[in-house]
């Protein structure tokens, strides 16, 4: 069980290692609902927090505060009043507002520091910063409904917060905002988390969500659309990536470690919704040579394929297509001419043996198969050792060394005795 746990222990290090380096520097906007702060997981939460900071990211937190304000109107008795899930908030609502937003506010900068100072974790110049961030309208009346102290953000102040992250500091950013004639308005956390990514030009908002995650890892906003009954953040998170924001992490806070896993895995452990792929299959170029090596080498080494040195794939890259996985080259694929016209060679196809469970290796067939197809050829030739089973399974027939174009027939290797395997292109 040690040895298991050491070799986990390493592999997350390696994985995480280029996300830590590619991290450092950038704004993090983490936000989380007050039933979060409610959890048990919440001290580890936070304590996963302060690694982040400490590993150079700039953290911005955006808290929530409904349940402990619910709870406060309920031992006051007095009535909580939501019209489409919005507080409507009189004067004695925004005075409980204003009482569970201090108390929050302390508890969590208390809990902060404490991590922050761990002899594990002590950095100087580290602590946590909090303030009157927020310039707020009110949010009026709709459908006949008057909101009373219920507000938006109008402006958010990120010269203030800039200069606190400079400093390394961590900034804590409260659901309520002022106006400049004094009043104080109550609101919703999500759209401060996400008007304050969006004026600090975040590199990366999450969510830290205390509903179960029961959605895919990588959603774009019309995906996202089919699960909109199944969690209640996913309405505000389409809007924002639709209208504000590149991509935005959902993450289940009772995930153990659910931050970090996020963050500083490839897959992360929650649901992205992006305007963009977080995978794409595409051409290669010469900065994609790195990656595809580091793919084939393993596969080289156990005469899957056959060696290539970077010189030969630097001269034969515009023959290879790859799959990308967060930038990173998860699966390859090399289509070359033949000296028979109609023929076209399949080769280097290598996929990850970390995905290898989704379809990626049909994928790049298909793809090859198409492009073969629009240059005027007939058949894909493959020569392959040991996935014979795998290609015949796809529609690739078995053929002789004779059949082979002659460029190919000359340099067959006698010695790999590799199957010859064509499929006809319909």
């Amino acid at each position: 069980m040690e040895s298991i746990t050491a070799s986990n222990s390493v592999s997350f290090f390696r994985e995480a290692a280029p996300y830590i380096h590619s991290h450092r520097g950038k704004t993090f906007v983490i936000a989380f609902a007050g039933e979060v702060i409610a959890s048990s997981q919440f001290r580890q939460i936070i304590q996963d927090i302060a690694i982040i900071s400490t590993l150079g990211t700039r953290v911005v937190l955006v808290h929530g505060t409904r349940p402990q304000i619910d709870e406060r109107l309920a031992r006051n008795n007095h009535p909580i009043h939501l019209h489409k899930g919005i507080r409507v908030t009189d004067a004695n609502t925004l005075l409980m507002a204003q009482e569970a937003i201090g108390f929050l506010r302390i508890r969590i900068e208390n809990l902060l520091t404490h991590a922050l100072n761990q002899p594990s974790l002590t950095n100087a110049g580290l602590g946590v910063v909090s303030g009157n961030f927020i310039t707020a309208r009110p949010l009026g009346i709709h459908d006949g409904i008057d909101y009373g102290y219920t507000g938006m953000v109008r402006k958010i102040n990120h010269t203030f917060i800039t200069q606190q992250l400079d400093a390394n500091n961590i900034v804590l950013v409260s659901p309520m905002g002022y106006s400049p004639t004094g009043e104080a308005y109550n609101l919703r956390y999500e759209q401060v988390a996400i008007s304050a990514a969006k004026t600090l030009k975040a590199d990366k908002l999450i969510f830290l969500s205390d509903q179960p995650l029961d959605l895919p890892h990588e959603l774009t906003p019309e995906e996202a659309k089919a699960y909109l009954p199944q969690h209640e953040l996913l309405p505000t998170i389409i809007e924002a990536v639709t209208t504000d924001v590149e991509r935005i992490h959902l993450v289940n806070a009772d995930t153990d470690g659910g931050l970090l896993l996020e963050l500083y895995t490839r897959d992360g452990v929650g649901s992205m919704i992006a305007t963009a792929q977080f995978e794409c299959l595409r051409a290669a170029t010469i900065e994609d040579i790195s990656g595809i090596l580091e793919l084939i080498r393993p596969l080289e080494q156990q005469g899957t394929l056959i060696k290539r040195s970077r010189e030969q794939l630097e001269l034969e890259i515009h023959n290879f297509h790859i799959i990308t996985r967060d930038h990173e080259v998860i699966a390859c694929v090399a289509l070359y001419d033949t000296d028979t016209p109609t023929i076209a060679e399949l080769a280097c196809l290598a996929v990850n043996p970390q995905y290898r469970g989704g379809n990626r290796g049909d994928k790049l067939l298909r793809h090859v198969a198409q492009l073969a197809k629009t240059q005027g050829k007939i058949k894909l030739l493959v020569l392959t050792t040991q996935t014979t089973d795998w290609f015949r399974e796809r529609g690739f027939e078995k053929g002789e060394i004779a059949d082979l174009p002659s460029n190919k027939k000359s340099l067959y290797n006698y010695q790999r005795n590799s199957q010859v395997l064509f499929k006809t292109l319909s």
